[in-house]
C-alpha cells in the first residue's frame, strides 16, 4: 500500500483528502490549521519522534478523519476564552490530567483553596456539590493521580486566560460510547433514584453532527431532557432538532439526561464531518420564529425562557425539540413554561409550538421569586406573521399587557413557585381580561405526587369540582373546591399503580385528563 511520508514541516493551508496511509516520520510534522481539514480514507501512524498537530482559534476549528487505524500520537490544540468555565472533552485516549493541569502552556486556573480548573461531574452527589474539582495537593482527588481523561466523558474547565489547551495522546477511530450510571457509592439522601445527568463530550478530532448524534441517542434519553446542552460561558442553552447549531466541535463537552441508570451513550464513528465554524464557548444562537420572554428583578438579574415554532411541533411533548429546564440547585429567581397540552409538571426552558395557529396558544409561564420581588416582564419575537404581539396575563392582578411593545412591572405579594399566575399569549387582536375566557388550553393538571393533583389555569374564580375514575369506569374520589390560582386536590392513598381519568369540571366546561400512578 502506498503511503505518504512526512520528513520535514508541512503546513496544511487548504483541505486534503488521501485514499493512500499516511506516516508522518521521525522528525517530521504535519500541522492541520483552524481552517483546514485531512481526511485518510485509510490507515494514519505518527511515529514517536514526528508530530501531527491539529489547531483551533476562536472562530474555526481543524479536523482530522481517519476510517483505519491510528498509530502513535497526535495533539489537538483547543482554543477556549479565559475566565471562563467550558464544558470540554478530551479529543485524545491517552492525555494524563496532571500532567494537562501542569502544562504552563494550558494556563489551567488554580483556587484559593488549591483545586485546579478541571472538574467532574458526579451525578450521585447532592444538589450543589456534584461539581468535583482534581487538586494540586496529593489525595483522592490529586491531579497528580487522576490518570487519563476518558474518552466520551465531559469535564468544566476553567483558564486563567484566552488561548489553547493542548491534548495530546492516541487517537479515537472506531465508534466509542459512555456508561452513564449512578456510582455505587450513593451518599446517604442523594436524590440518585431521579437525577442521571452526566456530562459527555465529543471523544474525536473532528466535528460530529448534532442532529444526527442526537437521533442516535434519542430512545435512551428521558423524553423531556431529550437534548444536548451545553454551556456558553454564563448560562445552559438546549442543542436539538429546534436548533442551528449542528455540529459538535472537537473537544466540546455537553450534558445529557439518560432516561434509565447505566445507560450508554454513544459516538459512532460515521458521524464525524470536517471543519464547521465554533465559537469559543462551542454554542451558536439558534434563528427560528420564535418569542423570549425575560423576566428581570429590582437586581438586574435577567431569566428567559423560550418558545419556538415549527410546522411539525405540537402544543404537547415533541421529544428531541422541547427542552426540560436542568437546574443543579433550587434556583431562587427563574422562569419557564408547562407544556400547553398533557403537562406533567415538568418546567421547559424551551417549548416548541405549531405555527399553524399562533392564537389559540395559551402558554403557562412558571415563575420562581421571592416575596416582595420586583418583576419586570417583556418579550422579543422574530419571525412571527406580521401583526401577532405578544401579551402576559396577570390573572392574580387581572391585568393584561403587551409585553412585545412594552414591559409590565409587579412587585410580588408571596413568593412565587411555579405556574398559575402569569400566562403567554400570542395574538393579532388587542386584549383585554375579558378575553382571557376560559379555555381548556389554559387549564393545567398534572400530579406532583402519586397523591396530590395540581390543578392551575382555571379563569372563572367560583367553584369546580374533580372527578377521577380507574381505567374500568369505577370512580375513585369526587372533591369539591373555591378556585384558587394554585389548586391541590388531594389523591386517595390507597390507589393501585395504573392509568386513572381525572375530570374537572367548572363553570359548565369539563376538561380530561390522564395520569398515572406509579
Amino acid at each position: 500500500m502506498k503511503k505518504i511520508m512526512c520528513f520535514l514541516f508541512c503546513s496544511t493551508i487548504a483541505t486534503i483528502a488521501w485514499s493512500q496511509e499516511l506516516h508522518v516520520a521521525s522528525g517530521g510534522t504535519l500541522y492541520v490549521s483552524s481552517e483546514s481539514y485531512v481526511y485518510v480514507d485509510n490507515d494514519i501512524d505518527v511515529n514517536a519522534a514526528g508530530n501531527l498537530i491539529v489547531n483551533s482559534d476562536a472562530t474555526n476549528s481543524g479536523s482530522l478523519l481517519v476510517t483505519g487505524t491510528a498509530t502513535g500520537e497526535i495533539s489537538y490544540q483547543r482554543y477556549v476564552s479565559g475566565e471562563q468555565w467550558h464544558f470540554v472533552s478530551a479529543p485524545v485516549t491517552t492525555q494524563d490530567i496532571g500532567t494537562f493541569a501542569t502544562n504552563g502552556a494550558n494556563n489551567v486556573g488554580i483556587s484559593t483553596t488549591g483545586n485546579y480548573g478541571i472538574s467532574f461531574y458526579k451525578n450521585d452527589n447532592a444538589k450543589g456539590t456534584r461539581w468535583q474539582y482534581y487538586t494540586v495537593a496529593s489525595g483522592a482527588l490529586g491531579a497528580d493521580s487522576a490518570g487519563d481523561f476518558i474518552n466520551g466523558k465531559g469535564y468544566s474547565n476553567y483558564r486563567d486566560s484566552d488561548g489553547l489547551y493542548t491534548f495530546k495522546g492516541g487517537m479515537a477511530t472506531a465508534g466509542t460510547g459512555v456508561a452513564i450510571t449512578i456510582p455505587a457509592n450513593s451518599i446517604p439522601g442523594a436524590d440518585t433514584t431521579s437525577h442521571l445527568w452526566s456530562v459527555v463530550g465529543n471523544p474525536y478530532p473532528s466535528f460530529l453532527d448534532a442532529s444526527a448524534l442526537l437521533s442516535a441517542n434519542l430512545s435512551n434519553l428521558d423524553p423531556s431532557y431529550a437534548y444536548l446542552q451545553v454551556w456558553d460561558g454564563s448560562s445552559y442553552r438546549p442543542v436539538n432538532f429546534a436548533s442551528d447549531s449542528e455540529y459538535i466541535a472537537p473537544g466540546q463537552g455537553f450534558m445529557v439526561d439518560p432516561a434509565n441508570n447505566n445507560v450508554l451513550f454513544t459516538f459512532a464513528e460515521s458521524l464525524q464531518s470536517e471543519q464547521k465554524n465554533a465559537t469559543a464557548t462551542f454554542y451558536r444562537a439558534a434563528e427560528a420564529p420564535k418569542v423570549v420572554v425575560e423576566m428581570t428583578n429590582g437586581q438586574s438579574i435577567t431569566k428567559e425562557t423560550t418558545l419556538k415554532y415549527f410546522d411539525t411541533t405540537t402544543t404537547g411533548l415533541d421529544i428531541g425539540w422541547d427542552a426540560g429546564t436542568y437546574y443543579d440547585t433550587d434556583p431562587t429567581l427563574s422562569i419557564d413554561t408547562h407544556l400547553i397540552s398533557d403537562s406533567e409538571g415538568i418546567n421547559f426552558t424551551l417549548q416548541c409550538l405549531p405555527s399553524s395557529d399562533y392564537e389559540s396558544s395559551i402558554v403557562p409561564l412558571s415563575i420562581r421569586a421571592a416575596a416582595s420581588e420586583t418583576l419586570t416582564f417583556k418579550a422579543t419575537a422574530t419571525g412571527l406573521p406580521e401583526g401577532i404581539e405578544v401579551y402576559l396575563e396577570d390573572k392574580e392582578n387581572q391585568v393584561i399587557t403587551n409585553i412585545s411593545t412594552g414591559s409590565y412591572e409587579v412587585t410580588t405579594a408571596k413568593s412565587l413557585q411555579g405556574i398559575g399566575r402569569f400566562y403567554i399569549y400570542t395574538t393579532g387582536s388587542v386584549l383585554a381580561v375579558d378575553d382571557a375566557v376560559l379555555t381548556s388550553s389554559a387549564i393545567n393538571m398534572y400530579k406532583t405526587s402519586n397523591t396530590n393533583l395540581r390543578v392551575t389555569g382555571i379563569q372563572d374564580k367560583g367553584n369546580a369540582s374533580v372527578i377521577v375514575y380507574a381505567i374500568d369506569g369505577k370512580q375513585v374520589l369526587t372533591s369539591s373546591f373555591k378556585v384558587a390560582t394554585v389548586n391541590d386536590v388531594a389523591l386517595p392513598k390507597n390507589l393501585t399503580k395504573g392509568l386513572y381519568l381525572v375530570q374537572l369540571v367548572s363553570n359548565g366546561i369539563k376538561q380530561t385528563k390522564k395520569i398515572i400512578i406509579d
